[in-house]
């Protein structure tokens, strides 16, 4: 576990007293539990009902593959009008429609499935705009070992207040702790585009990724 440490004393001005702060780092290795994937569709078409029908299907087919909704988020669409304004009257061109679901899986083989079901169902006049696709820790996991973090550096500043006790020969204790937020170092990722005709993906590489906690610790001192 990594531990960077940088140490303030700040005396007070009072006789045998005196206030130290800390900041207190630790840190924990993640590895990468969920895949992590954009499916985006883009439609352009003078009939509105024709891409709400075209987007409405795919919908359809993400729900019976995920019903229970464990897999993707999503699945709301915006339709916008398309004019050309080079004219002094503009000209009206039709319509533009955009979909979205964010997914995240357990393994390759469920996203390809899901793809390769949409893609069976697909109308040629959608256009698929795929994002990448990265091994990614899932928000439970994050949250869980933000609070094991926790933990481990309210340990780590008890025994920095034992240290201080013998150094000082006061009586040191932790006053106060204010944690800072969690920080994730990503995965470098490539990013990969597909087609409707060819959504498949290979397993991208996987990497871990390192979860940092931070703290501001006040310890105060006096005599025993």
């Amino acid at each position: 576990m990594k531990k960077n440490i940088s140490l303030l004393l700040l005396p007070v001005l009072v006789s045998a007293q005196m206030n130290i702060t800390t900041t207190e780092q630790v840190s924990q290795l993640l590895t990468p539990n969920v895949l992590q994937g954009l499916l985006g569709f883009d439609e352009q078409s003078k009939n509105i009902n024709s891409i709400k029908t075209d987007f409405n299907a795919i919908i359809d087919e993400v729900k019976k593959f995920d019903p229970a909704t464990q897999y993707c988020n999503g699945g709301g669409y915006n339709l916008s009008p398309m004019y050309n304004n080079k004219s002094q009257k503009p000209e009206f061109l039709g319509y533009s429609g955009h979909l979205q679901f964010n997914c995240e899986f357990n393994t390759i083989e469920q996203y390809n499935a899901l793809n390769e079901n949409i893609k069976k169902i697909i109308s040629n006049r959608v256009r698929v705009a795929q994002g990448a696709l990265l091994w990614s820790v899932s928000s439970k996991t994050e949250a869980s070992v933000e609070q094991e973090l926790q933990l481990v550096l309210l340990k780590k500043a008890k025994a920095r207040a034992e240290s201080f006790s013998k150094e000082t020969l006061l009586e040191c204790e932790v006053s106060t702790v204010k944690f800072d937020d969690v920080a994730q170092v990503k995965p470098i990722s490539k990013v990969m585009k597909a087609t409707a005709h060819g959504i498949s993906m290979q397993n991208p590489i996987q990497s871990d990724k390192e979860s940092v906690l931070s703290a501001t610790v006040l310890y105060k001192c006096g005599k025993k």
